[in-house]
């Protein structure tokens, strides 16, 4: 799923947007969290605290795309 569709189930408030986010992104997150924090639960937490800062941002923000890559 594109980082539009899943902005748009953000916006409709579906937990879908959640489950997306972690099938596109969980990986990449979870690889950038461990190598500041050096333990695998401290940035698994991180990341769930990512999706949460993303549900409550959007909306109002509306992204064109979730990722910096």
């Amino acid at each position: 799923m594109d980082d539009k569709m899943i902005v748009d189930l953000y916006w409709e408030r579906s937990p879908i947007a959640i489950a997306e986010t972690q099938m596109k992104y969980e990986k990449y997150c979870h690889s950038i969290a461990f190598r500041i924090l050096h333990s695998d639960q401290d940035a698994e937490e991180c990341v769930n605290d990512t999706y949460v800062g993303a549900w409550n941002a959007m909306p109002p923000h509306s992204p064109a795309r979730l990722s910096t890559i």
